[in-house]
Order: C-alpha cells, then structure tokens, then sequence
C-alpha cells in the first residue's frame, strides 16, 4: 500500500502504447499489456545504470522501481481475479450439474 500512496504523491504517469495512463487506468489494460508494461520498466531499470553495489540509486531509479513494482502489482492482482472467476464459473457449473442430476 506504501507504493500506492508515494505513486500518488508524485503524481505518476505510466508511459503506455496507448499514451500516458495514470495509477488507476493500469486496471483498464490488458494482462498483455500489464505484462508489456513490466517488461519494458524491468528492462528501463536494470539499464539506467551499470551495476554496482557501490553507487547508490538516482531518483529516476527509484522512481522506475515504483513504477515497475505497482504494474506487477496490478498485473498479479488481475491474474488472481481472473483465476478466481474462472474457479467460480467452474464451481457455479458443477453445483448445477449436480442440482439437474438430483432433480433427475
């Protein structure tokens, strides 16, 4: 939730194929695109600077790290629904065939 609240305070826009989104359109995107988006701030992130456990992160490392952290955020958060309504459709599906075999 601290990732949330600091995405809000600075005002965080999230650079999309589909334009600029902020915090809250990232739940309107597609799983693939969520995934997209996470590949590309992974990617953004591990070549901002070359590695050291010397130097310390800019401000535009730790602001790429908070970017990248809440779109794998909203993607997991996506998939686990998903998977929910999937297990619950299969469940709806089953009770009602066992409702139809009793009522047989």
């Amino acid at each position: 939730m601290e990732n949330y609240k600091e995405a809000v305070k600075q005002k965080l826009r999230f650079q999309t194929s589909k334009g600029l989104l902020t915090l809250e359109q990232l739940f309107d995107l597609s799983l693939n695109d969520l995934d997209s988006l996470a590949v590309s701030l992974q990617d953004a992130y591990e070549n901002s600077k070359g590695k050291s456990f010397l130097e310390k992160k800019t401000l535009k490392d730790k602001g790429l790290k908070l970017q990248f952290d809440i779109v794998l955020d909203v993607l997991n958060t996506k998939a686990e629904e998903l998977d929910e309504a999937k297990t619950a459709a299969e469940n709806k599906a089953h009770n009602a065939e066992i409702l139809e075999l009793i009522a047989d």
